[in-house]
């Protein structure tokens, strides 16, 4: 849960949603504004503040929360 609220305010800055709840269910098919560059700038961010390096076949094929709390430390 924590992650999720480190997270949040990444991905309200970047979607550009003030509002957003962030969940682990939240997609890229819930937000029209998660576009390929919206991934990156998230991937870059996540990996600036968490202090990771996110692996080459997560950025290429992230399309959720889920699979971005899966590689980060709880």
């Amino acid at each position: 849960m924590q992650t999720l609220i480190r997270l949040q305010p990444i991905f309200r800055d970047i979607l550009d949603d003030d509002t957003l709840q962030l969940t682990e269910d939240f997609s890229v098919n819930d937000c029209v504004d998660w576009d390929s560059v919206a991934t990156v700038q998230i991937v870059l961010a996540v990996e600036e503040a968490f202090d990771v390096r996110l692996p080459t076949d997560v950025v290429g094929n992230l399309k959720s929360v889920r699979q971005l709390l899966a590689h980060l430390p709880v």
